[in-house]
Order: structure tokens, then sequence, then C-alpha cells
């Protein structure tokens, strides 16, 4: 591989980890609705239940960015494979 294939290689990882970063961004800042007029209905109660909207959410946001980041590891892990060595 020369150094230009080297470096779209270095290029196109970038751009993927800047993606899933951008992506994990947006997900933390969608956690500020508690505190905003759009999300009071995240400071309820579900149905009988002591979990509210705001629990509920914060623990779907944490399984869903170990999820990204699981997806991020196994597309990297791939093209590593397909011929991407460094």
């Amino acid at each position: 591989m020369n150094h230009d294939q080297k470096l779209a290689v270095i290029k196109a990882r970038t751009r993927r980890r800047m993606l899933f970063t951008f992506v994990t961004l947006l997900l933390y800042f969608a956690f500020i609705l508690n505190w905003t007029g759009f999300g009071s209905m995240l400071a309820q109660r579900l149905g009988g239940s002591h979990i509210t909207g705001s629990l509920l959410m914060f623990c779907c946001l944490i399984v869903l960015f170990i999820l990204l980041e699981l997806l991020f590891l196994l597309l990297n892990r791939a093209t590593t494979r397909s011929g991407e060595n460094l």
C-alpha cells in the first residue's frame, strides 16, 4: 500500500469516526429535553410504576451508546479485514 492509499484509508476512518461522534453528541443533547417545555411529558411516571420518562430515556440512551460503539467497532474490523490494513 503506498502513501496515498494509506492517507485515503485514514481519511475514511476519520470521517466514519466523526459521523459516529456527531450522532453520539446529538443523542447526548437530546437529554436536554428533560429541562425544556418540550420534555415536560418525560417528568411524568409511566403507568403505575415509579419509573419516569426521563429515567427510561437515560437507560435507553446508555444502551444505544453501547450499541453504536459496537457497530462502529464491527464496521472498523470489517473494513480492516477487507484490505485497509495499514
